[in-house]
């Protein structure tokens, strides 16, 4: 590949590599709704093989780019592994508890599948990609994966890459272990991995359920973790009881910060929120995201350079966050 370009303002430029493969007059902006201001069902921008989506000569480059990295095909083969797990069928007599008892039980076992947080809410029809079967079950159940802080801030890095396969692996195999845990006890419940999840959105649910707030940087902020994690989930369903979304200052906190966004070499980071599909939120720019991600076979210094994120510090924001929004009241 060529080396990674830079405008006179030290900017990232996409290579010719990528514009090569880059569909022209496509935005993936368009695609997620930027600027449109009525809601509509959310539509697959990139994470697909099957060629549904215009970006798709784009994650193929990227797949195929690094193919003889040998660190890189191991952790592959790890994801491989989790995704080729089998799935139990689900018994045929179906476990008796209370909404309450099944609650704690499913808790109990997504961290012992190796979740390092869980949350509960209802799934709703706009997180679903309606281009793909409606997916079943009433319950999401989303459990949250924290990476190595020591690892993420080397992005971009193969080393960074290498965490966030394994984590989305981490993260795959918990969701399936816990799927089959519920189906043995005579329940649906379906896996969703990432970052493949096909047919749903997992950050909204995500967010819904507890696991931490939107950040500018278009992840997610964690109490503990920043935003230093990842996402898997599991479709249920097995009688349960939701859990509120957590309100602790991320998103506040967002308003004023500027880390992320002067990291950003692409500069795809937005210091304001924007309207996205019908809603204002954080947005981050995805055409030059992408960009540079595929340039680079990585990325996440975002997620590494974001303060909550740094180990040690998350526990001093909050208590900072906390006085502010009390003194705001």
């Amino acid at each position: 590949m060529s080396s990674k370009l830079e405008d006179d303002d030290g900017v990232y430029k996409p290579t010719p590599e990528i514009m090569a493969v880059w569909p022209a007059g496509k935005s993936g902006n368009d695609v997620n709704g930027l600027g449109e201001a009525e809601k509509r069902a959310p539509r697959a921008v990139f994470w697909r093989t099957d060629g549904s989506t215009v970006h798709e000569p784009v994650l193929r480059y990227f797949y195929n780019v690094d193919k003889n990295n040998a660190a890189i095909a191991e952790a592959r083969k790890y994801r491989q592994k989790t995704a080729d797990m089998s799935v139990s069928d689900i018994a045929p007599d179906a476990e008796q508890k209370s909404a309450e008892e099944w609650t704690a039980e499913i808790k109990a076992l997504a961290l012992e599948a190796g979740a390092d947080d869980v949350g509960i809410c209802e799934f709703r029809d706009d997180w679903w990609f309606n281009d793909r079967p409606k997916p079943e079950g009433k319950w999401a159940i989303v459990m949250a994966f924290e990476q190595s802080w020591d690892e993420m801030i080397k992005a971009p890095h193969d080393a960074a890459y290498i965490e966030v396969m394994n984590q989305y692996s981490r993260a795959g195999l918990a969701s399936k272990v816990l799927a089959n845990q519920i189906r043995e006890r005579g329940h649906l419940a379906v896996a969703k991995t990432g970052p493949m999840t096909e047919d749903v959105l997992m950050i909204p649910p995500a967010i819904e359920a507890g696991i931490g707030e939107l950040g500018k940087h278009g992840s997610m902020i964690h109490r503990k973790f920043g935003s230093n994690f990842r996402l898997s989930m599991v479709m249920s369903d097995v009688p349960l009881v939701p859990d509120a979304p957590e309100i602790f200052g991320g998103d506040e906190f967002c308003t004023s910060c500027q880390v992320c966004t002067k990291a950003c070499p692409p500069r795809a980071i937005s210091a304001d929120k924007q309207m996205v599909n019908g809603v204002t939120k954080w947005y981050v720019d995805f055409d030059a995201c992408i960009q540079y991600f595929v340039d680079n076979l990585t990325c996440g210094i975002c997620l590494a350079v974001c303060p909550w994120s740094r180990p040690g510090i998350a526990d001093n924001l909050l208590v900072k966050m906390a006085r502010r929004m009390a003194a705001a009241e």
